[in-house]
């Protein structure tokens, strides 16, 4: 193929320079195999071996004239392109059982030789830029060394200071995390393999990084319906869990709406339809009684209570005619127990005025006369009971009821959904199922969230109805205050660090990237360190003021 001749009247062509970067791809293939089966015994060999044939390419006035010429440029630049894609699209340092998960043993095999598996570690990789630098500082040299010509030095030196600085950071930098809780200080981190985000190895650092602080807050929900549907195709690949059982494949979400009470929903290519009822931001049951309770006999008398605590809110309900329900233990409340009679007897009369400061801590509630007693430390209180009002248990700080009925029979109460507070404490969704032409189905949906089993499966067909919110599982914010102590436990530098506002100390950045939202306490501290950023960020500079010399000493050309 002819090409441009040089000075010397030679002609390279694209054949000599692919020829060229194919046996430097080659050569650097085997020694990097030898390096890996043979280990150091013959890491001299290799390398002399390497120098030698280096030094024998440098001499050839064919490798000269190839090396300089457009031809080659282009070559190499497509090479290194084409490396870096197939490096990005094939799994990088991944555990070896992964890898031969995603390609098959003999698809494994086959990439591990080529150094595929870890392109942007492979010795035919790093080959390319050595190429690419060798042909830049042949350009640079051929061209007159003099002022009018420093811009085009310059230009041309930026990249031999970019490229030694990305691969002193590639070999020599890191990527990791420092793991802490509150108060805890650590010097260790623990590195990642390449790109990825498996740990594979640990450092130490001559200082260490205290956790003083952290907090984080998530978004507001935004509770939506949703439309699941179940796969129900045989054709599933067999995927056993550790227990011999085949894990159910997740539904998929087809729709997610917004919360619109009454407006009627159709699914897609079914005949079926829905609607949201009502949604309860705070759901509970709101339970009812008829007004002339006094006139009705005591069948099956009870009593109901709303009970508000430092350990959480709830509604309890006491039957005086059921043993199993007629009485409560909670120590988290008081300490003690809990107890509803209709009439107060003999026997339950002497045992509490008999208690002593050992005897368990009780409040006794009668229904007929409505009154409560108290026995705490073995001392005896009481007061009257009334519905609709709060009053507290003695030596209960910061617990408080609120009786809601007390009442003859149970079977006459009723129970209406209601909502507590407008808060998103316990969102319920009340919604209405049919199928077209038929009568209409209810149901109570809640989150995952809330417990097992919250969402609907609509019975005959493969949807199912829920209720969820994707945004509160998101941080909104996240920071982390933080400390650097030397190793005789002196604070030498503190900030607080978040997303994009990182720490830097001795040539390390310390950045927020993790927390788990089950650990408050918990922060997961970003590491790197890149030693050759200050080379990328001079070359970066040089090309630019090289770059601009270049077009000072073209119009100063002109003018002269």
């Amino acid at each position: 193929m002819a090409g441009f001749p040089n000075t010397k009247g030679y002609f390279p062509s694209f054949g000599q320079a692919i020829m060229l970067i194919g046996v430097a791809v080659a050569g650097a293939l085997v020694l990097q195999q030898g390096h890996g089966r043979f280990g150091s015994m013959v890491d001299w060999t290799l390398a002399i071996g390497g120098i030698s044939g280096l030094a024998l390419l440098i001499y050839s006035k064919r490798f000269l004239h190839v090396i300089d010429s457009p031809y080659f440029a282009i070559s190499n630049l497509l090479a290194i392109a084409l490396a870096t894609i197939i490096g990005t699209f094939i799994s990088q340092t991944v555990p070896p059982e992964v890898f031969t998960e995603r390609y098959g043993e003999v698809g494994s095999q086959i990439l591990r030789v080529f150094q595929l598996d870890d392109v942007f570690h492979s010795w035919w990789y790093v080959s390319l830029f050595i190429l690419l630098l060798f042909s830049i500082i042949k350009i640079s040299w051929k061209k007159k060394w003099n002022r009018w010509n420093l811009g085009f030095h310059l230009a041309h030196l930026s990249p031999v200071l970019i490229l030694a600085g990305f691969w002193i950071d590639h070999f020599f930098g890191y990527r990791g995390i420092i793991q802490l809780e509150e108060g805890q200080q650590k010097n260790i981190v623990r590195l990642y393999a390449g790109l990825s985000n498996y740990i594979a190895d640990s450092t130490s650092l001559d200082f260490s990084i205290q956790l003083d602080d952290f907090d984080f807050q998530k978004y507001d929900p935004d509770y939506r319906m949703q439309i699941w549907k179940r796969d129900t195709s045989t054709q599933q690949p067999v995927s056993m869990t550790h227990g011999g059982h085949m894990p159910a494949k997740p539904p998929t979400i087809i729709a997610s709406l917004p919360l619109e009470p009454m407006k009627i929903r159709h699914i897609y290519g079914t005949d079926l339809y829905f609607r949201l009822k009502e949604f309860y931001p705070d759901f509970s049951f709101k339970y009812t009684y008829p007004l002339l309770a006094e006139e009705i006999e005591p069948v099956d008398p009870g009593i109901q209570i709303d009970i508000f605590s430092p350990e959480g809110d709830g509604t309890l309900q006491l039957l005086a005619n059921n043993p199993n329900r007629n009485k409560v233990m909670n120590d988290d409340f008081f300490g003690g127990w809990l107890e509803f009679y209709w009439e107060l007897t003999d026997e339950v009369k002497s045992s509490f005025e008999e208690a002593d400061s050992n005897s368990a801590n009780r409040v006794i509630f009668t229904g007929k006369d409505s009154m409560a007693y108290y026995v705490i430390n073995g001392k005896v209180t009481f007061g009257r009971l009334k519905v609709n009002e709060d009053f507290t248990i003695p030596g209960a700080a910061g617990t408080k009821l609120h009786i809601l009925h007390i009442f003859p029979d149970a079977s006459l109460l009723k129970a209406e959904p209601s909502s507590r507070t407008k808060e998103l404490k316990n969102p319920v969704a009340r919604v209405e199922i049919w199928h077209k032409g038929q009568s209409a189905q209810e149901a109570y949906i809640y989150p995952r969230s809330m417990g097992p089993g919250g969402q609907y499966s609509i019975p005959g067909s493969a949807f199912i109805l829920a209720l969820e919110s994707f945004k509160d599982q998101e941080s909104k914010y996240y920071k982390s205050d933080i400390s650097v102590v030397d190793r005789s436990g002196n604070v030498v530098k503190q900030r607080t660090i978040v997303v994009n506002e990182p720490l830097f100390y001795k040539g390390h950045r310390f950045y927020q990237t993790d927390y788990d939202p089950k650990n408050p306490a918990y922060s997961g501290i970003g590491v790197t360190h890149e030693p050759g950023l200050p080379l990328i960020y001079s070359g970066f500079y040089l090309l630019v003021i090289g770059v601009g010399l270049m077009f000072y000493a073209k119009a100063s050309s002109r003018l002269h």
